[in-house]
């Protein structure tokens, strides 16, 4: 598959091919919706084929330009979608809701086996995958851009859960049995410690895309639910919904590999929104003591123009020209505005989040009513599993599981133990 191809998201196409247009003209609005399995590939192969072309000392530098133009385009089809009429919605969820079934629901495509079929355990007493020939980067695209369509929010909570403990199980054992991860527990027991020895084993760019695209998910869900525009940063965004039930998901799957058939408890500090925000600034490379940058509807596009002339020319290290050609075209002041701007915002907004945690602390404000995915009940604490570190039970719920030997309904495995977490969206 040409790296080079159109694709083409939803509302969205992304121009990758005409010599006519360069820079933020090759992300173009279309008047109607369309999704095809194709363009999600597409857009998998762009994401990877980016990241890892050219110099690794600016890896980083194009995991957040990616990461950028996801959130971009996620934006623009939510904003979109909720500009049109009642029925246009309908048709929108109608055909993200056929993609998402052909590829999770259909048992044969053109007379092979389907891998994906069953991935998420939806259908009962189907065969369940065995995830062998899957593209778990894949399911991840296809779950973040069709799912906040039609899927309930529990669904959609409890199916990047699940998928996450499979993504990262998979890759870390591949990257244990190729000996790029360390074996040694002590060296994982920070969530910086954590991120870098994924970094060293070049497994950031596939933790960077669950990480943003879980919180892109999340968000759009929300957006197009309110019916609210989306304007934010990816910044902002991954502060606001950052996927803090990750961090003990990946340390379990990390630790299986350190202290095999031993009990290896996920660290307390590895279930606090500060820690995912820790790990997430060190995975995507963001610098911890200010994630103010520039908006990502700022962010030019110009990028793209080095990622074709790098596709053309196969081995061509050109990465040089990335950071001369951000430095060159953009009027300074307009960038020092854009950030007081953005500082500006972020402070406003701090200042609101404090308002309404203070309110919530005298009974005056509700946070938002989080349920457990197995009883549906609301939660009032939140419940890990300490064997794998899956969260977002009730306690009833989790008792009943230990007591009655039951499975963890994302991995498997058999609980033998419960903590209390920390959420703060809770208190």
């Amino acid at each position: 598959m040409s790296p080079i191809e159109n694709i083409r998201i939803g509302f969205v196409k992304l121009n990758l091919v005409s010599d006519d247009v360069s820079g933020d003209e090759r992300v173009q609005i279309c008047e109607n919706y369309e999704v095809a399995e194709q363009d999600f590939k597409r857009l998998h192969n762009f994401y990877f084929d980016y990241v890892e072309m050219g110099d690794p000392q600016y890896r980083k530098v194009r995991i957040q330009r990616m990461l950028r133009l996801l959130h971009r385009i996620f934006a623009m089809n939510i904003n979109m979608t909720n500009e049109q009429s009642r029925e246009e919605k309908k048709i929108i969820i109608t055909k993200a809701q056929s993609l998402f079934e052909q590829f999770f629901s259909t048992v044969n495509i053109n007379g092979k086996s389907n891998p994906y079929f069953n991935y998420f355990y939806s259908i009962p007493e189907a065969p369940l995958s065995d995830y062998a020939d899957v593209n778990n980067d894949l399911v991840l695209i296809v779950l973040a851009f069709l799912g906040p369509h039609f899927l309930y929010k529990e669904q959609l909570f409890t199916s990047f859960i699940m998928l996450a403990g499979i993504y990262t199980g998979q890759s870390f054992d591949q990257a244990f049995d190729s000996a790029l991860l360390c074996e040694n527990i002590n060296e994982y027991n920070s969530p910086q410690s954590l991120a870098n020895q994924l970094n060293a084993a070049g497994l950031d760019a596939g933790t960077a895309l669950l990480i943003g695209l879980t919180a892109m998910a999340s968000a759009a869900f929300q957006r197009m639910n309110s019916e609210l525009e989306s304007q934010e940063t990816l910044e902002n965004l991954l502060i606001r919904c950052s996927p803090f039930e990750l961090l003990p998901i990946i340390y379990s799957n990390i630790a299986c590999h350190c202290r095999p058939g031993r009990s290896c408890p996920v660290p307390g500090v590895m279930y606090t929104l500060y820690s995912m925000q820790e790990f997430t600034n060190s995975i995507l490379g963001f610098d911890p003591t200010s994630t103010l940058s520039l908006a990502s509807s700022a962010e030019s596009l110009n990028f793209l123009v080095d990622y074709i002339v790098l596709s053309d020319n196969e081995g061509s290290d050109s990465e040089g020209s990335v950071d001369d050609s951000d430095s060159g075209d953009q009027d300074l002041s307009i960038v020092v505005q854009q950030q007081n701007e953005l500082i500006a915002e972020l402070r406003q907004e701090l200042a609101n989040q404090t308002e309404k945690e203070e309110a919530c602390a005298v009974g005056g404000a509700s946070a938002e009513t989080k349920k457990c995915p197995l009883c549906t009940d609301r939660l009032t604490n939140v419940i890990a599993l300490q064997s794998c570190g899956h969260a977002g039970f009730c306690k009833n719920c989790v008792e009943r599981l230990i007591r009655e030997e039951r499975e963890c309904p994302f991995c498997r495995s058999v609980p033998l133990s419960y903590m209390k977490i920390l959420d703060m969206s809770l208190r």
